[in-house]
């Protein structure tokens, strides 16, 4: 499986996930990388897709004051890119190859149709200009002409509009792909997937479902939080744990799974993210690659 997800840049004069209107591409906010002089790239997703990117665009570009552009990724192979500034809102526009007709279905209603390519560079050049940046015109031809992985493009992509550098990701508060962080992705996923089959029928809703789509979610919107309290969401996290395994007759284990908890703060291994976390190193490669050449 490649890489699926939604990428944002926008201006914040503090962190992008904290403005209103970012939530509306997903609450999952993976990655964050300063862009310079206020920008920001961040990597984001949530349950499903964004159904349209043009109106958590125009959202974002409304809280901020500044230009917003987004990309979904489907899977490494393609995407759809928006392009929006505080007076204008672009079309969907297909990435890469503008030009042509794609056989997935990237989001809900119409999907993105042909463009001329010198209509999307020029889309972009005036982006940049809004944005007080200076784009790379041949740079970004040669960009939307290329064959590459669709992610690593908009990162190409990105730099051609002018931004002074793509900075290394920024390091998380709490360190979400460890355990009892981890298992509530899981749980929160099962649990959305459970609430769309509901309406299809009566069954009700298990414990742990609403505790664990909840506490997920918390758990994300802190992620970049300096004075969030690790302990008290690790501390629940157990208890939406144990709330799973006796809802599915097993041990609850919540005293065993508490001291863990306590060991593993003791020990300072739930956060913050170190500076050789391993998930940051793969995001700040894939973020440093030339693939306009």
């Amino acid at each position: 499986m490649g890489y699926t997800g939604t990428i944002v840049v926008g201006r914040s004069p503090g962190l992008l996930v904290h403005e209103d209107g970012i939530g509306g591409f997903g609450h999952r906010h993976r990655f964050v990388r300063p862009l310079g002089d206020g920008w920001q790239l961040v990597e984001t997703g949530g349950w499903t897709a964004p159904p349209d990117l043009r109106e958590p665009c125009r959202a974002l570009a409304t809280a901020t004051g500044r230009p917003v552009l987004a990309a979904h990724i489907f899977d490494d192979d393609c995407g759809v890119l928006c392009a929006t500034t505080c007076d204008f809102t672009g079309p969907s526009t297909h990435l890469n190859f503008v030009d042509t007709v794609c056989g997935y279905e990237h989001q809900p209603g119409p999907q993105p149709q042909p463009r001329e390519l010198d209509d999307v560079i020029a889309e972009l050049v005036n982006w940049a200009r809004d944005a007080a940046l200076t784009a790379d015109q041949p740079t970004l031809r040669r960009v939307l002409t290329a064959d590459g992985l669709a992610d690593d493009l908009v990162f190409a992509l990105v730099e051609a509009l002018g931004v002074t550098a793509i900075g290394r990701t920024l390091p998380r508060a709490l360190r979400l792909g460890e355990w009892p962080f981890k298992p509530l992705a899981l749980l929160g996923y099962i649990a959305q997937g459970n609430a769309v089959g509901r309406l299809q029928d009566s069954e009700p809703a298990k414990p742990w479902e609403a505790p664990a789509v909840a506490l997920d979610a918390e758990l994300w919107a802190s992620a970049y939080s300096p004075t969030v309290n690790i302990g008290v969401l690790a501390r629940r996290a157990v208890e939406v744990l144990a709330t799973y395994r006796r809802t599915r007759g097993r041990d609850a284990q919540a005293e065993a799974d508490l001291q863990r908890v306590e060991k593993l703060l003791a020990e300072g291994r739930l956060g913050p993210e170190s500076a050789d976390d391993p998930a940051r190193a793969w995001a700040d490669q894939r973020g440093s690659r030339d693939l306009t050449r």
